[in-house]
């Protein structure tokens, strides 16, 4: 296996860089904060991104976690993944990492100052410092899974097509920038709005909101229907709008959306 690492100190575009280096030297994946990353894909960890202070992000990003690690290594190893690219601020800190893992001794090391101008460089920190934002080196679509009620956009660098070149933008909790909390009452606030336009609808009762560890969400709604009513297709839209309402609106995922009939109504 042939190892590489890209160092730069926080916040100067190494996440942002990683995947053409990766793709110029045929490099097949990266471990970026705690992710394995490969073919645009999230293949195992777990991201520093979720941690909720700057300290306990630096400890997942250097897996110290045994079960991370763990699962980390075993995944490289089902993958039969033969060549890798640790991201990591200092030299210590992917030697660190690529021990930890079990890896072999690290072939080469790139510098962010190799691949970027100190103008580059400048922008990606003044990104950091003012607004807080960071680049998860995989599409939105991938991201999503891991970072429930996130606001999440997708970048693709200028002039590029490549969709595998697809970037996720986002500020992790441990910003400076603060944290926020959606309400239950918002979430309900919405089901109870989307539901009542949809025909066969005649009221909506209680609503109830379930997150779990990993912010994704169970909801529970009871309705009353119009007779003469298709309650399986009713049920089926109800849930198809309020989980893209949901989303939309607070990027919470939608785990489950269980609708009880408390009455059905005639004319």
């Amino acid at each position: 296996m042939r190892i590489f690492a890209l160092v730069g100190k926080s916040g100067t575009g190494k996440s942002f860089r990683s995947l053409e280096i990766a793709r110029e030297n045929n490099i097949e994946a990266v471990i970026d904060d705690g992710l394995l990353i490969s073919h645009s894909r999230i293949i195992a960890g777990k991201s520093a991104k979720h941690e909720t202070n700057k300290m306990a992000s630096v400890k997942r990003a250097i897996f110290t976690d045994k079960d991370h690690a763990d699962e980390v290594r075993t995944a490289i190893r089902e993958n039969n993944i033969q060549s890798l690219l640790l991201l990591g601020t200092s030299e210590k800190m992917v030697s660190a990492i690529a021990g930890v893992l079990g890896l072999p001794e690290i072939e080469h090391i790139f510098y962010i100052q190799d691949f970027a101008t100190s103008e580059e460089i400048e922008l990606a920190q003044s990104m950091r410092n003012k607004y807080g934002k960071h680049i998860i080196p995989v599409p939105v679509f991938e991201v999503k899974k891991l970072f429930s009620g996130y606001f999440l956009s997708a970048f693709l660098p200028q002039g590029r097509r490549d969709k595998a070149l697809e970037r996720t933008v986002m500020r992790p909790t441990y910003s400076y920038l603060g944290d926020f909390k959606i309400s239950p009452r918002v979430i309900s606030d919405i089901c109870r709005f989307e539901a009542k336009k949809i025909d066969g609808v005649s009221d909506v009762y209680k609503i109830k909101s379930i997150p779990d560890a990993n912010g994704y969400i169970d909801i529970g709604i009871e309705i009353s229907v119009v007779f003469p009513c298709d309650i399986p297709k009713t049920c089926n839209k109800i849930q198809e709008v309020l989980d893209k309402a949901i989303e939309d609106s607070t990027s919470i995922i939608v785990k489950n959306i269980n609708i009880s009939i408390k009455s059905i109504k005639t004319d």
